[in-house]
């Protein structure tokens, strides 16, 4: 039924109930099991999440001497300094050559998360496959945000190169998720705004990208399965490209950034969004008032042709009021029980 309702979403088919989707930091889950009294593997449950996600299996080593983990691709990720993601340590920075840089192997050995979990949770959920830290982010983990963002500009051959070779990567790992035939579709991720504007250009997003997306994206469009896509901050400028080479879901549509009503008369008709409930500025700073009318408001702009996925703008982060929480997990059992008013 869970899987049946987010199809219904993505493909913006009418249903009576919307389905609906809290991702949180593992600093947040602590709090959540507090809040609510549950155990570890009942936060979802008691959320009535609708998607699980299942990463590849590219971490490689732990120093717990740094707090660093280091995946196949040589990246180190910090484990301690921040509630989200960090990078410690770029490989590629300071080299004078990116064309010497080997990539990794897209070994059947990635896959063992999705074989482990997939099977027990498709019955029940939506299976979206991870490939986050996608194109961009994931070039510029390799250099340095920096030298990336002046690497597209002054060597673009070895840009070019690292893109190209990345993006083979992707593809391949697809082919082999896919044979598996244990998901339902594929979530790429790249934070390509900033809240006010892009943080390329559409002109450099259309050179460097476009063609790149498209191609990860069409392994999975030719299987007949949704792509979502993850980007932060203000993307409007090229939300129509991403249309064209077959995005299905926007996410997580950050409501500081982009206007939700905006989204939804411009792009509601041929893109269905997941997300909107803003968590950086009325989840931890509003009152559960404010929180509850605008979980309304999200349901009725963003699900407008139908084709929205119930959820904050992000993973919820500790800094969450407690009340407001609370409020919310009230907010979406009052929708599901038909006892708000729309």
């Amino acid at each position: 039924m869970k899987r049946e309702k987010v199809i219904n979403a993505v493909k913006r088919t009418y249903q009576k109930i919307l389905p609906s989707q809290i991702d949180y930091t593992p600093e947040m889950k602590e709090k959540i099991k507090v809040i609510l009294n549950v155990s570890e593997d009942k936060v979802d449950e008691r959320f009535d999440n609708h998607i699980k996600y299942l990463p590849l299996n590219d971490m490689v080593e732990m120093d717990k001497s740094t707090c660093i983990k280091y995946d196949i691709w040589g990246i180190g990720w910090d484990l301690v300094l921040t509630e989200g993601f960090h990078i410690r340590h770029f490989p590629l920075a300071n080299s004078e050559n990116y064309l010497e840089y080997k990539f990794p192997e897209p070994s059947d050995n990635l896959l063992s998360i999705i074989k482990e979990d997939a099977p027990k949770f498709k019955k029940d959920f939506f299976i979206l496959s991870l490939q986050d830290f996608t194109l961009f982010e994931r070039m510029w983990c390799l250099v340095g945000y920096e030298d990336a963002l002046m690497g597209l500009y002054y060597r673009k051959k070895e840009i070019d190169y690292l893109l190209e070779g990345i993006t083979e990567f992707n593809v391949e790992m697809s082919k082999k998720v896919l044979r598996l035939g244990l998901v339902d579709g594929l979530r790429t991720g790249d934070d390509l705004g900033s809240q006010k504007e892009m943080l390329v250009s559409p002109e450099m997003f259309k050179k460097f990208f476009k063609k790149r997306y498209k191609k990860m994206w069409e392994v999975y469009k030719n299987k007949k399965l949704p792509i979502f896509h993850h980007s932060c901050g203000n993307i409007f400028g090229i939300i129509p490209d991403l249309i064209e080479i077959g995005l299905d879901v926007l996410t997580p549509v950050q409501p500081e950034a982009m206007d939700p009503k905006k989204l939804s008369i411009e792009f509601g008709k041929n893109l269905s969004f997941m997300g909107g409930i803003s968590t950086q500025s009325t989840l931890p700073f509003r009152t559960p008032q404010e929180v509850r009318k605008e979980v309304i408001n999200r349901i009725k702009v963003l699900g407008r042709n139908n084709g929205y996925i119930i959820s904050p703008s992000h993973e919820v982060t500790s800094d969450c009021r407690d009340e407001n929480f609370i409020m919310l997990i009230k907010t979406l059992e009052d929708y599901k029980e038909g006892l708000l008013e729309l």
